[in-house]
């Protein structure tokens, strides 16, 4: 399937790699050439002193004329980090046809230079450096163990060198962007990434205590799940004993080896939130991105799905803009598209952030994207003729004077049910018939969930039933598609009043 993936890029063809170097060495692989752009070797620093030969590849923008940039000319770096695919040719062509969208003629493949670092594991051996069967891995070229890379853990390839760190690669490359004396006139540097490259830039920034002369920018776009910064969490961690374990907490490093940021992590929670809150964190959430790729239970005590991972991330730990012309003012843009980074780059929103934010080093930056916004603290820096869209919401009045209340989670059977009574599950589900109802019972909560079911109670249950943000309902009522009637396992909920819990 890899394989395939790679013969249906079209802008694509296969040649032996023997491309740019900068100090590192060349590494013989078969990889896809893209225009605007070529493949480069970028030696990182060994920890150890064991190889000082360690080799990064990368692909890395031309100027507009075909050829390798001139770094003097250059305002703006952008690192875009691949996602789980490893397909970096991919992100750096997404990454350079957003920039072909920007109307400001400046701000071009001859004012903004693009890399996207190759983070390879044994998948790629054959086309992405050269294996032997015998041997392993016989060249330079760093290697991660499966999805390692995007957390930070320490390479498994060359052999001879073991203990260079995914992130102590960022710092390389942001290290040598701030270099005053190649790049003179860089204004800003931004680390993007996407999906589970949104992972890494997310699990970088709470680590790096990287030093730059110029402002740095990290792009989180649509991450399957966040680095926790705190030992609680929004939802049941009864059946997962492992829920603080890195990658998701930073409780027990057993599964990512590393050593980069071990005396931070040493110094407890705070001390990581307060690193992490001193980045600038430029948030991109796909509106219509409600797809999971989790693969253990830990991201499940922090959302259903990508989506409701995000909102109680950024409940948990709010994002903040006390001055809009400096380095440090996060934002969250709300974009209506899939889980597509192409259309995430390309989006106005976008465009900004990975581009014009701060091109010029003025400060100048765009508000928050995307109006009506979905919870309270989702806006750190609002647009002040848009912040008071009113969002869509059911404002009626049911049976026995009940009102909408929100979306809240039902965690059954990992816990007992949100209401204790299951009233009905059918296709004539709407929200009248199910208010109606559990009224008509003697209730005075009623839920509707799965688009077929009916709860109710007198008290929600406090174990099971926790607010979350309102597009985590979002199925329609079997018996009435023009209305909501709760989520997967979420309920929509009708009380007189805020509800009662126990």
């Amino acid at each position: 399937m890899r394989l395939l993936a790679l013969l249906s890029f079209l802008a694509c063809s296969f040649l032996f790699a023997t491309a740019q170097q900068y100090a590192g060495d060349t590494i013989s692989a078969f990889l896809p050439t893209i225009s605007r752009a070529e493949v480069a070797f970028f030696r990182i620093p060994d920890p150890t002193g064991a190889d000082n030969n360690l080799t990064l590849i990368n692909y890395y923008s031309h100027g507009t004329n075909g050829q390798r940039i001139v770094e003097s000319n250059i305002q703006r770096a952008i690192i875009v980090i691949h996602g789980l695919l490893r397909d970096p040719w991919n992100y750096a062509n997404d990454t350079l046809n957003a920039l072909e969208k920007v109307t400001d003629p400046n701000i071009n493949q001859d004012s903004v230079a693009v890399i996207a670092p190759y983070f390879t594991n044994g998948d790629d051996k054959g086309y992405g450096y050269p294996w032997s069967n015998s041997q392993g891995s016989t060249t330079n070229a760093l290697v991660w163990k499966g999805s390692q890379w995007s957390a930070g853990a320490n390479n498994q390839y060359p052999h001879a060198s073991t203990e260079t760190s995914s992130f102590s690669v960022l710092d390389t490359l942001v290290q040598y962007f701030d270099d005053a004396t190649l790049f003179p006139n860089l204004k800003q540097i931004v680390i993007v990434g996407h999906s589970m490259g949104g992972q890494m830039a997310q699990r970088y920034a709470v680590l790096t205590t990287q030093q730059s002369n110029t402002p740095v920018t990290y792009w989180v776009g649509n991450p399957d799940s966040f680095a926790w910064l705190s030992t609680d969490r929004p939802l049941s961690t009864a059946d997962c004993p492992t829920y603080d374990d890195y990658r998701s907490g930073y409780s027990d490093f057993t599964d990512y080896p590393m050593t980069y940021g071990a005396d931070l992590v040493a110094q407890g929670r705070d001390v990581l939130l307060s690193n992490y809150q001193s980045k600038q964190i430029a948030y991109g959430r796909a509106t219509l991105d409600h797809g999971d790729e989790s693969d253990d239970c830990s991201p499940y005590s922090t959302g259903e799905d990508r989506n409701e991972r995000f909102f109680f991330y950024i409940k948990a730990f709010a994002p903040s803009c006390d001055d809009p012309s400096g380095t440090n003012c996060d934002t969250v843009d709300l974009i209506p598209v899939t889980h597509d980074n192409g259309q995430m780059f390309g989006s106005s929103a976008g465009l900004a952030r990975l581009f014009t934010d701060n091109f010029y080093g003025n400060g100048n930056k765009s508000y928050d994207f995307g109006y009506p916004r979905e919870q309270t603290g989702d806006d750190p820096y609002p647009n002040p003729s848009l912040v008071n869209t009113p969002p869509s919401t059911d404002t009626s009045i049911y049976a026995g004077n009940l009102s909408y209340q929100g979306c809240w989670s039902n965690q059954y059977p990992e816990t007992v049910e949100a209401l204790q009574t299951i009233l009905y599950d059918n296709s004539s589900n709407t929200r009248q018939l199910c208010t109606s109802a559990c009224v008509g019972a003697g209730f005075t909560i009623a839920g509707v969930q799965n688009t077929t079911q009916c709860l109710c109670g007198d008290t929600l249950n406090s174990q099971s039933a926790v607010l979350t943000v309102d597009s985590q309902c979002l199925l329609d009522c079997a018996g009435n598609t023009s209305e909501i009637c709760g989520g997967n396992a979420r309920l929509s909920l009708f009380s007189n009043g805020f509800p009662a819990q126990s």
